[in-house]
């Protein structure tokens, strides 16, 4: 359900900016060369600069501003693998795998575990 109302509000803010300067968004017939649909990020792995496996991808905060995804939520997970805290670190950190299922965090296994939870 929080996968559907994170779709939904990314694909609403996407023709946000359009709407309010009085144009009307033309039909798109497919996801532009480069893009990434919501759906296919979240629940993916997060690994650490070590290649440690830290956690999966929870959500995305998006910024109603400028419309775009700013932070990535990730469950941290406990070494044996249940859920610990859910931490915010920004979209720029990451690197995405095409070929792989997985998401690569610009930080250390033991930076990722030291960040303060997010009340989420």
């Amino acid at each position: 359900m929080k996968l559907m109302r994170t779709a939904t509000l990314l694909a609403a803010l996407a023709a946000a900016p359009a709407l309010a300067q009085g144009q009307t968004p033309a039909g798109a017939t497919a996801i532009p060369s480069g893009h990434l649909r919501a759906e296919a990020l979240i629940d993916r792995d997060v690994y650490s600069t070590d290649n440690v496996e830290v956690g999966e991808v929870q959500d995305l905060i998006i910024d109603p501003a400028g419309g775009r995804v700013t932070m990535v939520v990730i469950e941290v997970e406990s070494r044996l693998g249940l859920a610990q805290k859910y931490v915010a670190v920004p979209l720029e950190r990451l690197r995405l795998s095409e070929a792989e299922r997985r998401v690569a965090l610009d930080m250390a296994s033991a930076e990722v575990r030291s960040l303060p939870a997010l009340g989420y």
